[in-house]
């Protein structure tokens, strides 16, 4: 998925996290439509890869016959155990998925790729474990198109969590999926507002980080295209989120 390093990295995080992670991102796709989107039909297998707790695969259950989650961090997946019995759920890389060929009918990623600093070989691994007649569905926030502005989120990303790879434009993501020999049949961009003390709770992130990115929010939040405004001691602020669709070309 990464050189050996962030994957450590990677992994260190969620591990962290795993004790609250789940209950803070419950609900965070619930109104994104992604069943409806994904045009996934009734009896299919649904993989995700980076399935953490299971939040996101969860929303396929009224119409999938089999959810199967890959997550690296076991922590993570022991969680979406307690919560989603039904699901297999196997440690695994996205970049060397333990899946056959054409295995499943849909092959989703849920707020991944931006941990991951070559999502390449991930895309093409989806394209070859998803069926002839399959779809791939990533979701994923996005950077601004302007260069500065994507700098500017990307160090405050890194800063608030250390295993934050990089948040790509839509137009990296057209050109990633063409080059994994995918074709984009449906994309859309969500735009929501947010709160910076649901986005970093004092319950999963230690004080001293939530400083920094304050300091750093303080000093050159306008620069990251992220819309801050102060709300007594908090802020709010836009995320946007791209969905894909694709099939084989």
């Amino acid at each position: 998925m990464s050189d050996r390093w962030h994957t450590e990295v990677l992994r260190s995080e969620f591990q962290r996290a795993s004790q609250t992670f789940g209950e803070r991102t419950k609900g965070r796709f619930d109104n994104l439509g992604v069943v409806d989107f994904s045009r996934a039909g009734n009896g299919a297998r649904v993989l995700e890869v980076g399935a953490g707790t299971g939040n996101f695969l969860q929303l396929f259950g009224k119409v999938a016959r089999q959810l199967i989650g890959v997550d690296l961090t076991p922590a993570m997946l022991a969680k979406a155990r307690e919560a989603f019995p039904e699901m297999v759920l196997i440690v695994g890389d996205g970049a060397h998925l333990p899946l056959g060929s054409r295995a499943v009918d849909l092959a989703t990623t849920a707020q991944t790729l931006h941990h991951i600093w070559e999502p390449l070989p991930v895309l093409k691994e989806l394209r070859r474990v998803t069926a002839d007649d399959g779809r791939i569905l990533i979701v994923d926030q996005v950077a601004n198109e302007h260069y500065e502005e994507a700098v500017a989120m990307n160090q405050l990303d890194t800063i608030r969590d250390p295993s934050h790879a990089s948040s790509r434009p839509p137009s990296v993501f057209r050109t990633l999926m063409r080059l994994a020999g995918l074709e984009i049949v449906g994309e859309r961009i969500v735009e929501a507002r947010h709160r910076f003390s649901a986005w970093m709770p004092p319950a999963e992130f230690p004080e001293d980080r939530i400083e920094k990115v304050k300091r750093f929010i303080d000093q050159h939040g306008d620069a990251t295209g992220m819309n801050f405004e102060r709300d007594g001691d908090d802020y709010i602020f836009t995320r946007r989120r791209i969905m894909l669709l694709a099939e084989r070309s």
